[in-house]
């Protein structure tokens, strides 16, 4: 056996970093410490993939290995929502679907590291803890009285014209607004603040009951981030909106400082 690195009287093992995940929270801008699972999007019809690994720094990693292709598809969520399980008890983060494409292993080691590197968003869900004194609104989307799962929610200042809020939906409909402070100058903003409140739907796709039993993300959309040394415009989570429709507008008056509750559903 030749080695690449070591003499030949030596056994050489050499891993090689696919894919390192850093997911981060898109309100407070930082690594997720908490406890989050990523895997392989097939990993719920019980098909063989390699394990994506988590470091005690709470990044993850992927090496190459043969069942490793030109892309993956993963999933993001709170680890302690087993994917098997429909009753899950944490909501601090909603979850998230990407098809990453990879490099080639070839080809890998001649291009910056940063190509293997990609920092999804995850928004807040309906358990975030968030901090005192925020202006927001956890909120509901629905179709008459039916939950809209997945929607996402844009908050726009008619004044500016700026988008100062943006909000995932989980499987209930639920979400958490929370808008950005540094979005637009405080010294502007009336108290209280009305705000264009837009709901956008997905395509959800069919599939067999079969399918909706053992995966409860079936449905979630699977966004596809760009090629390896493009602008990645699709992990922050918040552009583009191709996958979901626009659907109907609500002004909403938001308190400064306040989280508004109990308001009636957005409709979609």
């Amino acid at each position: 056996m030749t080695n690449t690195f070591l003499d030949s009287r030596y056994v050489e093992r050499i891993q090689r970093l696919a894919l390192g995940i850093e997911a981060i929270d898109a309100m407070r801008g930082g690594r997720i410490a908490d406890a989050i699972r990523i895997t392989f999007d097939a990993v719920p019809q019980g098909l063989p993939r390699p394990s994506i690994l988590r470091y005690d720094s709470a990044a993850f990693a992927l090496l190459y290995g043969p069942q490793v292709g030109d892309s993956i598809a993963i999933r993001l969520f709170d680890a302690k929502q087993p994917l098997w399980s429909q009753t899950r008890d944490r909501r601090r983060f909603v979850p998230r679907r990407l098809r990453i494409p990879l490099l080639a292993i070839a080809v890998a080691d001649d291009q910056p590291v940063s190509q293997r590197v990609r920092r999804p968003a995850l928004f807040p869900g309906a358990a975030y803890d968030t901090p005192d004194c925020v202006s927001g609104m956890r909120g509901r989307v629905t179709d008459g009285d039916a939950p809209v799962r997945w929607a996402r929610v844009q908050a726009v200042d008619p004044v500016s014209g700026a988008t100062v809020g943006r909000a995932h939906c989980d499987d209930r409909g639920e979400f958490l607004l929370l808008i950005d402070s540094t979005a637009s100058s405080l010294a502007e903003l009336s108290d209280p603040l009305q705000l264009q409140v837009t709901v956008h739907v997905p395509t959800l796709p069919v599939v067999s009951d079969a399918i909706k039993l053992l995966d409860p993300l079936w449905d979630l959309p699977i966004e596809d981030v760009p090629d390896p040394g493009l602008a990645d415009t699709v992990s922050a989570g918040d552009l583009p909106w191709a996958e979901w429709t626009p659907g109907t507008t609500a002004d909403i008056d938001f308190s400064l400082g306040i989280l508004l509750r109990g308001r009636p559903a957005l409709s979609a």
